[in-house]
């Protein structure tokens, strides 16, 4: 039997993406859109300083914040992330997953590509979600930020910034058929149900001949007691080769969340370079 059928979820773009001089963070606050791709105004928690790559310490960049409180984000997104919002106290407005990686040019393309196919060692990215206080306290910029700001665009390693307003239930999907044990179910049926490229949430990555995590344990996850597996499933397709993105030259990067342990992620590069 085939993999079970599963939805994805494509970003349905704003034609602005920003050209009206907005904020991408201030508009995404509100909630009239559900993630900003990309862009330079990330936000950080009240005296926070700008993340920074553990692999080589240069700064991270942003590269997806999605509103998991805005009406255009996916019921089915928020369940999934649920565990890893932190407790807190006091009012707060929104809930944000954020993900920043290191877009720092090395001979194995950028460094967080090189981290995830297990060529830097160090850990080139930053994923977590993060409450929002009500009074937007986070908001305004320090110096020290602005001066971060202003040293990555001069550097031109900051990615364009992109509004989703929504994300748009995609055709269901099968496993790809670069995967371990896809089991085929015939041509026209995978025709019907292949996985689609680029950015998405849910649903089933892009597969090639090779496999790298960025996990120590070989690709498994070791949580809990019933020793290693290999549950996971795709939280968020982060790009593909095909697409034009200069941050996946290599392969096709996603990031996989433990089905049995929902707190433990693990970014995975997969092609046939």
């Amino acid at each position: 039997m085939p993999a079970p059928l599963l939805t994805p979820y494509l970003p349905e773009y704003s034609e602005k993406d920003g050209q009206d001089g907005q904020d991408g963070f201030r508009t995404l606050f509100t909630g009239s859109i559900s993630a900003v791709r990309g862009g330079s105004c990330p936000y950080l928690q009240p005296d926070e300083a700008w993340p920074r790559c553990k692999t080589c310490q240069h700064h991270l960049v942003p590269y997806l914040q999605i509103n998991a409180s805005s009406p255009g984000t996916p019921e089915e997104f928020r369940e999934r992330i649920a565990t890893l919002i932190p407790a807190s106290e006091g009012a707060r407005s929104a809930t944000l997953f954020q993900i920043f990686v290191c877009a720092v040019e090395t001979n194995d393309g950028t460094c967080f590509e090189g981290w995830v196919n297990c060529v830097e060692e160090g850990e080139s990215w930053l994923v977590r979600a993060v409450q929002v206080d009500a009074d937007a306290n986070g908001i305004e910029e320090s110096p020290a930020r602005e001066a971060v700001r202003v040293a990555l665009e001069e550097e031109g390693i900051l990615l364009p910034e992109r509004f989703v307003v929504r994300w748009t239930p995609g055709n269901p999907e099968t496993e790809h058929e670069a995967a371990d044990g896809y089991d085929e179910f015939g041509e026209g049926f995978y025709a019907a149900h292949e996985p689609v490229e680029g950015l998405k949430l849910l649903g089933y990555p892009i597969r090639g001949k090779y496999y790298n995590s960025s996990g120590s344990t070989d690709g498994f996850c070791a949580e809990g007691n019933s020793g290693s597996h290999f549950e996971w499933q795709c939280l968020v397709q982060l790009g593909t080769r095909e697409e034009e993105n200069s941050l996946y030259t290599t392969g096709n990067i996603y990031l996989n969340q433990c089905a049995l342990h929902p707190n433990v992620l693990d970014a995975v590069c997969s092609g046939d370079w």
